[in-house]
């Protein structure tokens, strides 16, 4: 009889649940959508009912879609997007939708905290650098605006819910918890944070008891396996949020280990076993618990392929008729374009800072705004593209030189990754060897080796990392390459901070214009 395990990765809009043979083959998966709904343009909520619904969905398609049956699975742990507050009322039902972690209603708590000194007094106990859907800022607006919302209540995380439903356990682990502020060291609610954030004792009674991510949480009830497809009695590890889970989904397990994702937004994570008496870099990113005796510093850039997408909105038009009018692809002629322009852009250099909310990583700057720099009348757009490309590229190595800790490998997801060319650029602009993983749901199967640790199937997350990941493609930086990028990012770092000062002016003047109907 084979052993199997199921990862769920209960992301923002979608939830998805693969099932893994102990060698990290995906024989199948499940998928269901869930809505997100924008009472006013700052808020972002989702019915929790309809995650579990979700989650029962996507886990019953994954079984009927494989041939394993219910009672050869030997465990199941889950995964889910961080941050937001999923609150349970003392009946153990939903106390109404939950606040995202894309919500902005505590936005004008974040910014007094960051002003105020708030975040520089707790940062070096939870390594937590808050933002507007960060739990703390969300507890700290409930306790101001709905207090009686919190009375007996316990507020959990995305895959605490589902696995809540699952189990009936009420609890979280580290990795979720860390976001609301913990003391990271000893990996438990810390009262010095928590009265940082100006908790009173009712807000204090919500948090959680907090597991290990291979705890046993519970098994299977009746119930769950009626909706589910289940076998009654399955045994449910605690897991982690997704930064962690899709980390250790790609490898990333021992100190050293770095990931980077290349996808809507830019997730820098690398895996450390010392933290020193100071976290660097400073009121930014987090601090997250990761196996026993590492952790992981995480920065995550709010925008990386949005900023591509934007430019061939914009501008691709000349790109997608040459490129049918050769009767190529748009991404195949794109490639051979890139490879035809010179290394630097000809010395145009794009800063990719597009979201609305400007960039929270390597720095916090809401009014941050995107820019092209260089720019001459004998460039091209061409060269305009390139360095789209090498500007994301040159974002991640912002994030990854802020962190302290030697990199040599980095193992890139996302759909970048797809570009053979810009994984290439990648290489070169970070000075490092890039490996593309073998897979796309990385979170899964992250969640999928924490559960094989808790049952017992691998003796660590290093065993099941190196028993279930595979390298498809790799790529070595070209020094000749990486030494004119060095000049190049010199140039990036120091417009971007020499810039600082004029976005707040820039986003005023924005406002005002607005604001006049002219």
């Amino acid at each position: 009889m084979a052993d199997y395990i199921i990862g769920l990765d209960a992301g923002t809009s979608v939830v998805k649940a693969a099932i893994f043979d102990q060698a990290g083959n995906e024989l199948s998966r499940g998928a269901k959508s869930v809505p997100i709904t924008n009472p006013q343009p700052h808020l972002a909520e989702e019915n929790m009912d309809e995650v579990w619904v979700a989650a029962t969905e996507a886990i019953r398609e994954a079984l009927v879609g494989s041939s394993v049956k219910a009672e050869d699975v030997k465990a199941l742990s889950a995964t889910g997007q961080g941050d937001g507050t999923w609150l349970v009322g003392a009946d153990g039902r939903p106390k109404g939708p939950t606040y995202l972690w894309t919500d902005g209603r505590a936005g004008e708590i974040i910014d007094g905290w960051y002003v105020d000194g708030t975040v520089s007094k707790q940062f070096d106990i939870s390594g937590c650098g808050p933002y507007a859907g960060t739990t703390s800022a969300l507890l700290r607006w409930r306790q101001d605006n709905e207090p009686e919302k919190l009375e007996g209540s316990t507020n959990l995380w995305c895959k605490d819910w589902v696995e809540y439903n699952l189990t009936g356990d009420l609890s979280t682990d580290a990795s979720d918890a860390s976001l609301a502020g913990i003391d990271v060291r000893n990996r438990d609610w810390s009262d010095e944070v928590n009265n940082t954030w100006g908790f009173d004792e009712r807000t204090k009674s919500v948090l959680p008891t907090i597991r290990k991510p291979t705890d046993l949480c519970g098994t299977v009830t009746k119930h769950a396996a009626g909706v589910t497809g289940l076998a009654e009695g399955t045994p449910v590890y605690k897991g982690q949020m997704d930064i962690t889970a899709s980390s250790l989904g790609v490898g990333v397990a021992r100190p050293g280990d770095c990931m980077a994702v290349v996808g809507t937004a830019g997730i820098v994570t690398v895996a450390t076993d010392s933290i020193g008496e100071t976290i660097e870099p400073r009121d930014v990113g987090w601090m997250i618990p990761h196996g026993p005796d590492t952790w992981i510093r995480a920065l995550g850039m709010n925008n990386c392929t949005p900023n591509l997408d934007w430019f061939l909105r914009e501008f691709g038009e000349p790109f997608r008729n040459e490129a049918s009018a050769n009767n190529v692809k748009l991404f195949k002629y794109l490639d051979q374009a890139l490879n035809d322009t010179p290394v630097g852009s000809a010395g145009v250099i794009f800063h990719g800072y597009l979201a609305p909310g400007g960039e929270r990583a390597p720095f916090v700057k809401p009014s941050a705004r995107g820019s092209f720099n260089g720019i001459t009348g004998s460039h091209t757009r061409f060269h305009l593209l390139r360095a789209v490309y090498e500007g994301v590229a040159y974002g991640i190595r912002d994030c990854l030189d802020a962190i302290p800790t030697q990199v040599d490998t980095v193992r890139m997801a996302g759909g970048g990754a797809n570009s053979a060319v810009w994984a290439q650029i990648f290489a070169d602009v970070l000075g490092r060897r890039i490996i593309i993983p073998a897979g796309t749901e990385f979170g899964a199967k992250g969640a999928a080796i924490v559960a094989g640790v808790g049952a017992g199937i691998f003796s660590s997350y290093a065993e099941g990392a190196d028993a279930t990941v595979n390298i498809v493609r790799e790529y070595e930086p070209d020094s000749r390459k990486t030494a004119i990028y060095d000049d190049f990012f010199g140039v990036y770092r120091s417009l971007r901070e020499s810039t600082l000062s004029s976005w707040d002016a820039l986003q005023a003047a924005t406002r005002k214009a607005a604001a006049s109907g002219l």
